[in-house]
Protein backbone atom coordinates (compact mmCIF):
# COMPACT_ATOMS: atom_id res chain seq x y z
CA UNK A 1 0.00 0.00 0.00
CA UNK A 2 0.98 3.62 -0.67
CA UNK A 3 1.06 5.73 2.45
CA UNK A 4 -1.15 8.84 2.31
CA UNK A 5 0.91 11.69 2.61
CA UNK A 6 -0.50 12.98 6.02
CA UNK A 7 0.45 9.06 6.90
CA UNK A 8 4.09 9.48 5.86
CA UNK A 9 4.55 12.71 8.38
CA UNK A 10 3.08 10.82 10.95
CA UNK A 11 5.70 8.08 10.34
CA UNK A 12 8.44 10.69 10.23
CA UNK A 13 7.45 12.62 12.81
CA UNK A 14 9.81 12.43 16.55
CA UNK A 15 8.10 13.88 19.55
CA UNK A 16 4.71 14.06 20.87
CA UNK A 17 1.94 13.82 18.17
CA UNK A 18 -1.86 14.47 17.81
CA UNK A 19 -3.43 13.32 15.04
CA UNK A 20 -7.45 14.67 14.99
CA UNK A 21 -9.13 12.66 12.03
CA UNK A 22 -12.93 11.58 10.82
CA UNK A 23 -13.91 8.15 10.70
CA UNK A 24 -12.31 4.79 8.60
CA UNK A 25 -8.93 7.03 7.18
CA UNK A 26 -6.08 4.83 7.97
CA UNK A 27 -5.02 6.16 11.72
CA UNK A 28 -5.09 2.52 13.63
CA UNK A 29 -3.02 1.60 10.62
CA UNK A 30 -0.65 4.28 10.45
CA UNK A 31 0.15 4.28 14.27
CA UNK A 32 0.37 0.56 13.93
CA UNK A 33 3.08 0.56 11.29
CA UNK A 34 4.67 3.79 13.20
CA UNK A 35 4.68 1.04 15.88
CA UNK A 36 6.55 -1.78 14.41
CA UNK A 37 8.98 0.53 12.66
CA UNK A 38 9.97 2.07 16.12
CA UNK A 39 10.27 -1.27 17.72
CA UNK A 40 12.43 -2.52 14.38
CA UNK A 41 14.94 0.78 14.77
CA UNK A 42 15.16 1.43 18.49
CA UNK A 43 16.56 -1.60 20.30
CA UNK A 44 15.64 -2.24 24.17
CA UNK A 45 12.50 0.76 23.81
CA UNK A 46 9.02 -0.55 25.31
CA UNK A 47 5.61 1.11 23.29
CA UNK A 48 2.38 0.88 25.65
CA UNK A 49 -0.52 1.25 24.06
CA UNK A 50 -3.91 2.44 25.65
CA UNK A 51 -7.06 1.47 24.13
CA UNK A 52 -11.05 1.53 25.54
CA UNK A 53 -11.73 -1.97 25.62
CA UNK A 54 -9.80 -5.35 25.08
CA UNK A 55 -11.02 -6.04 21.74
CA UNK A 56 -9.30 -3.19 20.07
CA UNK A 57 -6.37 -3.61 22.22
CA UNK A 58 -5.81 -6.79 20.57
CA UNK A 59 -6.45 -5.50 17.13
CA UNK A 60 -3.64 -3.09 17.53
CA UNK A 61 -1.19 -6.28 18.55
CA UNK A 62 -2.69 -8.07 15.61
CA UNK A 63 -1.94 -5.35 13.25
CA UNK A 64 1.48 -4.14 14.12
CA UNK A 65 2.33 -7.90 14.33
CA UNK A 66 1.70 -8.05 10.50
CA UNK A 67 3.30 -5.26 10.08
CA UNK A 68 6.46 -7.20 11.70
CA UNK A 69 6.06 -10.32 10.27
CA UNK A 70 6.18 -8.47 6.55
CA UNK A 71 8.99 -6.77 7.92
CA UNK A 72 11.70 -8.53 9.93
CA UNK A 73 9.51 -11.87 10.81
CA UNK A 74 13.05 -13.81 12.14
CA UNK A 75 13.05 -10.91 14.95
CA UNK A 76 10.04 -12.00 16.99
CA UNK A 77 10.84 -13.77 19.43
CA UNK A 78 9.78 -16.87 20.08
CA UNK A 79 9.20 -19.70 23.12
CA UNK A 80 7.98 -18.22 26.42
CA UNK A 81 8.20 -14.71 24.64
CA UNK A 82 6.11 -15.54 21.70
CA UNK A 83 3.11 -12.62 20.90
CA UNK A 84 0.57 -13.06 22.67
CA UNK A 85 -3.11 -10.66 21.98
CA UNK A 86 -1.49 -8.04 24.39
CA UNK A 87 2.09 -8.19 24.21
CA UNK A 88 5.26 -8.49 20.99
CA UNK A 89 8.98 -8.94 22.08
CA UNK A 90 12.01 -8.47 18.97
CA UNK A 91 15.54 -9.99 19.59
CA UNK A 92 16.84 -6.85 20.06
CA UNK A 93 15.04 -6.29 23.32
CA UNK A 94 12.12 -3.77 22.26
CA UNK A 95 8.64 -4.88 23.33
CA UNK A 96 4.71 -3.36 22.73
CA UNK A 97 1.97 -4.27 25.47
CA UNK A 98 -1.62 -3.27 24.76
CA UNK A 99 -3.76 -2.43 27.65
CA UNK A 100 -7.62 -1.56 28.07
CA UNK A 101 -7.60 1.26 30.65
CA UNK A 102 -11.07 0.68 32.14
CA UNK A 103 -12.69 3.71 33.99
CA UNK A 104 -9.50 4.85 35.88
CA UNK A 105 -6.29 3.70 33.56
CA UNK A 106 -5.30 1.31 36.65
CA UNK A 107 -4.84 -1.16 33.80
CA UNK A 108 -1.66 0.74 32.67
CA UNK A 109 -0.32 1.68 36.39
CA UNK A 110 3.12 0.38 37.29
CA UNK A 111 4.17 -0.02 33.67
CA UNK A 112 7.27 1.76 32.35
CA UNK A 113 7.56 2.76 28.52
CA UNK A 114 9.19 5.13 26.21
CA UNK A 115 6.46 5.51 23.98
CA UNK A 116 2.90 5.73 24.93
CA UNK A 117 0.31 5.80 22.05
CA UNK A 118 -3.04 6.56 22.95
CA UNK A 119 -5.61 4.65 20.81
CA UNK A 120 -9.45 6.75 20.65
CA UNK A 121 -8.09 9.57 23.12
CA UNK A 122 -11.19 11.43 22.84
CA UNK A 123 -13.02 9.05 24.56
CA UNK A 124 -10.53 8.15 27.26
CA UNK A 125 -11.63 8.90 30.59
CA UNK A 126 -10.13 12.04 32.78
CA UNK A 127 -8.89 9.68 35.34
CA UNK A 128 -6.86 7.34 32.58
CA UNK A 129 -4.24 10.56 31.95
CA UNK A 130 -3.26 11.27 35.46
CA UNK A 131 -2.61 7.19 35.42
CA UNK A 132 -0.91 7.11 32.17
CA UNK A 133 1.17 9.67 32.14
CA UNK A 134 3.60 8.11 34.94
CA UNK A 135 4.36 5.65 32.48
CA UNK A 136 7.23 8.27 31.06
CA UNK A 137 8.24 9.97 33.61
CA UNK A 138 11.46 8.14 34.37
CA UNK A 139 12.52 7.80 30.25
CA UNK A 140 11.29 11.60 29.26
CA UNK A 141 9.51 9.42 26.34
CA UNK A 142 7.08 10.54 23.37
CA UNK A 143 3.40 10.69 23.54
CA UNK A 144 1.10 9.58 20.56
CA UNK A 145 -2.58 9.88 20.35
CA UNK A 146 -5.10 9.53 17.85
CA UNK A 147 -8.96 9.84 17.84
CA UNK A 148 -12.24 11.15 15.86
CA UNK A 149 -13.40 13.91 18.48
CA UNK A 150 -16.07 14.00 20.63
CA UNK A 151 -16.72 17.36 21.43
CA UNK A 152 -14.55 19.48 23.85
CA UNK A 153 -15.83 19.06 26.63
CA UNK A 154 -15.75 16.53 29.70
CA UNK A 155 -18.76 14.33 29.53
CA UNK A 156 -20.13 16.84 26.65
CA UNK A 157 -20.42 19.54 28.94
CA UNK A 158 -19.69 22.96 28.33
CA UNK A 159 -17.86 23.81 30.85
CA UNK A 160 -14.09 21.40 31.43
CA UNK A 161 -12.37 20.80 28.33
CA UNK A 162 -11.17 17.05 27.76
CA UNK A 163 -7.41 16.20 27.20
CA UNK A 164 -7.86 15.44 23.73
CA UNK A 165 -9.34 18.99 23.32
CA UNK A 166 -6.46 20.55 24.89
CA UNK A 167 -3.70 18.98 23.68
CA UNK A 168 -5.41 19.67 19.77
CA UNK A 169 -5.17 23.25 20.78
CA UNK A 170 -1.80 22.84 21.57
CA UNK A 171 -1.41 26.50 23.72
CA UNK A 172 2.04 25.17 25.08
CA UNK A 173 3.20 24.11 21.40
CA UNK A 174 3.64 20.58 22.90
CA UNK A 175 2.28 18.96 20.09
CA UNK A 176 2.72 18.12 16.28
CA UNK A 177 -1.12 18.39 15.34
CA UNK A 178 -2.52 16.69 12.19
CA UNK A 179 -6.05 17.12 11.10
CA UNK A 180 -7.30 14.45 8.26
CA UNK A 181 -10.85 15.01 7.32
CA UNK A 182 -12.36 11.68 5.46
CA UNK A 183 -13.64 13.69 2.09
CA UNK A 184 -9.91 15.03 1.75
CA UNK A 185 -8.69 11.46 2.10
CA UNK A 186 -10.57 9.90 -0.56
CA UNK A 187 -10.69 11.81 -3.34
CA UNK A 188 -6.98 12.77 -2.80
CA UNK A 189 -5.65 8.80 -2.15
CA UNK A 190 -2.84 7.38 -4.18
CA UNK A 191 -4.42 4.66 -6.81
CA UNK A 192 -2.37 1.12 -6.29
CA UNK A 193 -3.10 -2.28 -5.50
CA UNK A 194 -4.57 -2.00 -2.06
CA UNK A 195 -6.75 0.92 -3.60
CA UNK A 196 -7.89 0.21 -7.02
CA UNK A 197 -10.27 2.54 -8.84
CA UNK A 198 -13.20 0.33 -7.94
CA UNK A 199 -12.00 0.98 -4.10
CA UNK A 200 -12.00 4.61 -4.32
CA UNK A 201 -15.44 4.96 -6.18
CA UNK A 202 -16.95 2.84 -3.59
CA UNK A 203 -15.46 5.09 -1.19
CA UNK A 204 -16.49 8.24 -2.52
CA UNK A 205 -20.47 7.27 -3.24
CA UNK A 206 -20.08 6.16 0.67
CA UNK A 207 -19.19 9.43 1.56
CA UNK A 208 -21.82 11.19 -0.82
CA UNK A 209 -24.81 8.90 1.14
CA UNK A 210 -23.14 10.08 4.50
CA UNK A 211 -23.40 13.34 4.10
CA UNK A 212 -26.70 12.65 2.41
CA UNK A 213 -28.31 11.05 5.28
CA UNK A 214 -26.64 12.13 8.37
CA UNK A 215 -27.65 15.13 10.11
CA UNK A 216 -25.00 18.12 9.52
CA UNK A 217 -23.44 18.07 13.15
CA UNK A 218 -23.14 14.36 12.77
CA UNK A 219 -21.40 14.69 9.46
CA UNK A 220 -19.06 17.68 10.57
CA UNK A 221 -17.77 15.50 13.36
CA UNK A 222 -17.59 11.81 12.51
CA UNK A 223 -15.89 12.85 8.82
CA UNK A 224 -15.05 15.87 8.87
CA UNK A 225 -13.02 16.28 12.07
CA UNK A 226 -14.46 19.17 13.38
CA UNK A 227 -14.93 19.51 17.53
CA UNK A 228 -18.57 21.18 17.60
CA UNK A 229 -20.18 22.82 21.03
CA UNK A 230 -23.76 21.41 20.34
CA UNK A 231 -22.82 17.85 20.60
CA UNK A 232 -23.66 16.42 23.81
CA UNK A 233 -23.09 13.21 25.03
CA UNK A 234 -26.72 11.43 25.72
CA UNK A 235 -25.96 9.59 29.24
CA UNK A 236 -23.59 10.72 31.96
CA UNK A 237 -20.97 8.65 32.96
CA UNK A 238 -22.03 8.68 36.37
CA UNK A 239 -25.47 6.94 34.98
CA UNK A 240 -23.67 4.12 33.48
CA UNK A 241 -21.54 3.33 35.94
CA UNK A 242 -24.50 3.06 38.23
CA UNK A 243 -26.59 0.52 36.01
CA UNK A 244 -23.45 -1.60 35.34
CA UNK A 245 -24.01 -4.10 38.49
CA UNK A 246 -24.69 -7.47 37.02
CA UNK A 247 -22.20 -10.35 35.64
CA UNK A 248 -23.13 -13.03 33.46
CA UNK A 249 -25.05 -15.86 35.54
CA UNK A 250 -23.06 -19.04 35.69
CA UNK A 251 -26.56 -21.15 35.11
CA UNK A 252 -29.98 -20.61 33.03
CA UNK A 253 -33.29 -21.08 34.13
CA UNK A 254 -35.41 -21.59 31.78
CA UNK A 255 -37.91 -20.11 33.85
CA UNK A 256 -36.72 -16.51 33.15
CA UNK A 257 -39.07 -14.11 30.86
CA UNK A 258 -35.81 -13.40 28.31
CA UNK A 259 -35.54 -11.26 25.32
CA UNK A 260 -32.83 -10.24 23.07
CA UNK A 261 -32.24 -7.33 21.10
CA UNK A 262 -29.96 -7.11 17.73
CA UNK A 263 -28.20 -4.56 15.76
CA UNK A 264 -27.03 -6.51 12.51
CA UNK A 265 -23.62 -5.39 11.54
CA UNK A 266 -22.83 -4.16 7.73
CA UNK A 267 -20.49 -7.22 5.89
CA UNK A 268 -17.30 -5.77 6.63
CA UNK A 269 -17.24 -2.49 8.42
CA UNK A 270 -19.31 -2.85 11.64
CA UNK A 271 -19.76 -5.19 14.43
CA UNK A 272 -23.62 -7.14 15.20
CA UNK A 273 -24.68 -7.21 18.65
CA UNK A 274 -26.91 -9.61 20.39
CA UNK A 275 -27.98 -8.00 24.18
CA UNK A 276 -29.84 -10.53 26.17
CA UNK A 277 -32.07 -9.58 29.13
CA UNK A 278 -34.40 -11.26 31.91
CA UNK A 279 -37.35 -9.22 33.08
CA UNK A 280 -38.31 -9.68 35.98
CA UNK A 281 -41.72 -7.50 36.47
CA UNK A 282 -40.70 -4.13 35.56
CA UNK A 283 -37.08 -4.16 35.70
CA UNK A 284 -34.60 -5.40 33.18
CA UNK A 285 -31.49 -7.51 33.58
CA UNK A 286 -29.03 -7.84 31.47
CA UNK A 287 -27.49 -11.83 31.16
CA UNK A 288 -25.05 -11.37 28.29
CA UNK A 289 -23.40 -8.98 25.66
CA UNK A 290 -22.16 -10.80 22.83
CA UNK A 291 -20.55 -8.80 19.22
CA UNK A 292 -19.63 -10.37 15.81
CA UNK A 293 -17.63 -8.88 13.39
CA UNK A 294 -17.90 -9.11 9.63
CA UNK A 295 -20.25 -11.72 9.89
CA UNK A 296 -22.56 -13.17 7.31
CA UNK A 297 -26.62 -13.18 7.02
CA UNK A 298 -26.31 -16.95 7.40
CA UNK A 299 -24.11 -16.94 10.40
CA UNK A 300 -25.64 -13.98 12.04
CA UNK A 301 -29.28 -15.96 11.86
CA UNK A 302 -27.88 -18.95 12.81
CA UNK A 303 -25.83 -17.21 16.43
CA UNK A 304 -29.47 -15.77 16.89
CA UNK A 305 -31.14 -19.04 16.64
CA UNK A 306 -28.05 -20.91 18.73
CA UNK A 307 -29.12 -18.08 21.62
CA UNK A 308 -32.71 -18.60 20.96
CA UNK A 309 -32.09 -22.61 22.07
CA UNK A 310 -30.01 -21.38 25.32
CA UNK A 311 -32.46 -18.69 27.10
CA UNK A 312 -35.95 -20.00 25.05
CA UNK A 313 -36.82 -15.78 24.37
CA UNK A 314 -39.84 -14.45 24.81
CA UNK A 315 -39.33 -12.21 22.02
CA UNK A 316 -36.22 -10.99 19.79
CA UNK A 317 -36.42 -7.66 18.48
CA UNK A 318 -33.82 -7.42 15.07
CA UNK A 319 -32.58 -4.49 13.24
CA UNK A 320 -35.01 -5.13 9.81
CA UNK A 321 -33.84 -2.31 7.90
CA UNK A 322 -30.66 -2.25 5.00
CA UNK A 323 -30.12 -5.37 2.97
CA UNK A 324 -28.23 -7.39 5.95
CA UNK A 325 -30.97 -6.56 8.09
CA UNK A 326 -33.35 -7.33 6.17
CA UNK A 327 -32.07 -10.84 4.65
CA UNK A 328 -31.44 -11.95 8.75
CA UNK A 329 -35.42 -11.20 9.15
CA UNK A 330 -36.20 -13.15 6.17
CA UNK A 331 -34.27 -16.12 7.58
CA UNK A 332 -36.02 -15.97 11.04
CA UNK A 333 -39.58 -15.67 9.59
CA UNK A 334 -39.08 -18.90 7.69
CA UNK A 335 -38.02 -21.11 10.35
CA UNK A 336 -41.31 -22.51 11.83
CA UNK A 337 -39.42 -22.73 15.29
CA UNK A 338 -38.68 -18.52 15.87
CA UNK A 339 -40.85 -16.86 13.80
CA UNK A 340 -43.06 -16.28 16.37
CA UNK A 341 -40.37 -14.46 18.84
CA UNK A 342 -39.06 -12.26 16.01
CA UNK A 343 -40.11 -8.63 16.40
CA UNK A 344 -38.46 -6.03 13.04
CA UNK A 345 -37.82 -2.50 15.29
CA UNK A 346 -36.75 -0.21 12.20
CA UNK A 347 -35.15 3.19 14.07
CA UNK A 348 -36.48 5.07 11.08
CA UNK A 349 -39.50 4.27 11.68
CA UNK A 350 -42.40 7.63 12.54
CA UNK A 351 -43.91 7.24 15.81
CA UNK A 352 -47.36 9.06 16.47
CA UNK A 353 -48.79 9.97 19.58
CA UNK A 354 -52.17 8.49 21.18
CA UNK A 355 -53.90 11.65 18.87
CA UNK A 356 -52.19 10.21 16.10
CA UNK A 357 -49.48 13.40 15.87
CA UNK A 358 -46.34 12.74 14.46
CA UNK A 359 -43.66 12.88 17.75
CA UNK A 360 -40.37 11.50 15.81
CA UNK A 361 -38.73 8.38 14.87
CA UNK A 362 -38.68 5.16 16.61
CA UNK A 363 -34.70 5.19 17.36
CA UNK A 364 -35.08 8.86 18.85
CA UNK A 365 -38.28 7.14 21.04
CA UNK A 366 -36.10 3.80 22.01
CA UNK A 367 -33.10 6.10 23.43
CA UNK A 368 -35.22 8.36 25.26
CA UNK A 369 -37.07 5.21 27.01
CA UNK A 370 -33.28 3.89 28.07
CA UNK A 371 -32.37 7.04 29.50
CA UNK A 372 -35.52 7.06 31.34
CA UNK A 373 -35.00 3.62 32.71
CA UNK A 374 -31.47 4.10 33.77
CA UNK A 375 -32.08 7.48 36.06
CA UNK A 376 -34.87 5.59 37.56
CA UNK A 377 -32.74 2.84 37.99
CA UNK A 378 -35.21 0.14 36.14
CA UNK A 379 -32.15 -1.56 34.39
CA UNK A 380 -29.04 -3.35 35.38
CA UNK A 381 -26.60 -3.51 33.07
CA UNK A 382 -23.78 -6.26 32.68
CA UNK A 383 -20.15 -4.95 34.43
CA UNK A 384 -18.64 -5.07 30.65
CA UNK A 385 -16.57 -2.22 29.54
CA UNK A 386 -17.84 -2.47 25.85
CA UNK A 387 -21.13 -1.52 27.39
CA UNK A 388 -19.61 1.61 29.23
CA UNK A 389 -17.72 2.66 25.75
CA UNK A 390 -20.67 1.94 24.03
CA UNK A 391 -22.88 3.96 25.70
CA UNK A 392 -20.57 6.66 26.63
CA UNK A 393 -19.82 7.64 23.05
CA UNK A 394 -23.98 8.23 22.19
CA UNK A 395 -24.17 12.18 21.73
CA UNK A 396 -27.20 14.16 20.56
CA UNK A 397 -27.97 17.79 19.12
CA UNK A 398 -30.72 19.52 18.41
CA UNK A 399 -31.28 20.39 14.32
CA UNK A 400 -33.79 22.31 11.85
CA UNK A 401 -35.33 21.00 9.49
CA UNK A 402 -36.66 22.39 5.93
CA UNK A 403 -39.28 24.05 7.57
CA UNK A 404 -37.30 24.99 10.81
CA UNK A 405 -39.01 22.79 13.17
CA UNK A 406 -36.66 21.93 15.81
CA UNK A 407 -35.88 17.96 16.57
CA UNK A 408 -33.48 16.03 18.54
CA UNK A 409 -30.75 13.90 17.14
CA UNK A 410 -29.23 10.94 18.27
CA UNK A 411 -25.71 9.54 17.04
CA UNK A 412 -22.52 8.50 17.49
CA UNK A 413 -20.14 5.94 15.90
CA UNK A 414 -19.67 3.37 18.64
CA UNK A 415 -23.52 2.88 19.50
CA UNK A 416 -23.89 -0.90 18.31
CA UNK A 417 -23.88 -2.07 21.79
CA UNK A 418 -26.65 0.53 22.87
CA UNK A 419 -28.59 0.08 19.76
CA UNK A 420 -29.34 -3.56 20.84
CA UNK A 421 -29.82 -2.84 24.24
CA UNK A 422 -32.17 -0.14 23.15
CA UNK A 423 -34.16 -2.70 21.05
CA UNK A 424 -34.36 -5.17 23.90
CA UNK A 425 -36.31 -2.83 26.31
CA UNK A 426 -39.30 -3.19 24.19
CA UNK A 427 -39.23 -6.73 25.96
CA UNK A 428 -41.45 -4.76 28.58
CA UNK A 429 -44.10 -4.31 26.31
CA UNK A 430 -44.94 -8.06 26.73
CA UNK A 431 -45.00 -8.33 30.44
CA UNK A 432 -48.52 -8.96 30.39
CA UNK A 433 -48.03 -12.45 28.67
CA UNK A 434 -45.38 -13.13 31.64
CA UNK A 435 -47.63 -15.45 33.18
CA UNK A 436 -47.34 -14.93 37.64
CA UNK A 437 -48.07 -18.75 39.44
CA UNK A 438 -49.91 -18.48 42.87
CA UNK A 439 -50.15 -21.39 45.26
CA UNK A 440 -53.00 -21.80 47.69
CA UNK A 441 -53.04 -24.13 50.37
CA UNK A 442 -55.76 -26.48 50.53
Amino acid sequence: MIRDKWQQEVMDTVGDICVNTGRQVGKTFTFSNKIGKFMIDNPKKKIIVVSLTEDQAQLIIIMVLDYLEKKCKSDIQKGKNKPTKSRIFLRNGSSVISRPVGNTGDAVRGFTGDVLYIDEASGMPEMMWKAAMPTLATTGGQIWMSSTPRGKYQDGKGSNKNFFYKCFENLEDRWKVFTINTEEVYKNRTICESWDKEKAAKAIKFIANQKAILADIEYRQEYMAEFLDDARQWFDDKIIRKCMTVRRPPLVDKNWTTGMGNDIARMGEDQGTYEVFRMTGDRLIQLDNQISNKQDIVATSNQITGLHEKYDFLKIFIDDEGSLGKGVYDILMNNDNIKRRIKGISNSKRVKDEFGKEKGIKKTELYVKLLAMMEKGEIDLLEDESIFQSLKSVQYAYTNDSRGTRHLKIFGHDTHICEGITRATELLKYKDLNPTIYSIKI
